[in-house]
């Protein structure tokens, strides 16, 4: 799932930067409001015991720091429309972030939106998982049935 939400959030930053260089911002908060969806439905909701810690201390740290990227880069394409919310977030955010980081700053506002990286994105794994959740969402229907 960590490889699975990385690749969606490296899709998502090269999207956001596509339709923004192009000037199409009505085009980019659907697709924002799509990954948050993913992110908490999915990613926390299925990792919730690594997240925890349950399962190992490294996998906790591992799951925390994914989580922490991936919160940070989403606050980061999110700031140009909801500005006053995402400065809350990174202020929070930024209390675990290193001190010589690139992402450490003052406010989320002095920072820049994040170039994507291709050797993170995995199309196919990506809709591996899309298909397993359709697959569960399908058996939730039925069982409600």
């Amino acid at each position: 799932m960590d490889r699975w939400i990385q690749a969606k959030t490296q899709n998502l930053i090269k999207k956001v930067r596509e339709e923004m260089d192009n000037y199409r911002l009505y085009t980019v908060v659907d697709p924002l409001l799509k990954f948050l969806d993913n992110l908490t439905n999915w990613y926390v909701r299925l990792n919730r015991s690594r997240l925890k810690g349950e399962i190992s201390e490294e996998d906790c740290i591992i799951s925390l720091n994914v989580l922490l990227d991936v919160l940070l880069k989403n606050a980061l394409l999110l700031s140009p429309f909801i500005p006053f919310v995402t400065e809350m977030i990174y202020q929070n955010l930024v209390k675990v972030i290193p001190t010589g980081s690139p992402y450490h700053a003052d406010s989320i506002h002095f920072l820049r939106i994040p170039e994507f990286r291709d050797d993170l994105i995995d199309e196919k794994f990506e809709l591996n998982v899309k298909r397993m959740q359709q697959f569960i969402d399908e058996s939730r229907a039925e069982r409600t049935k």
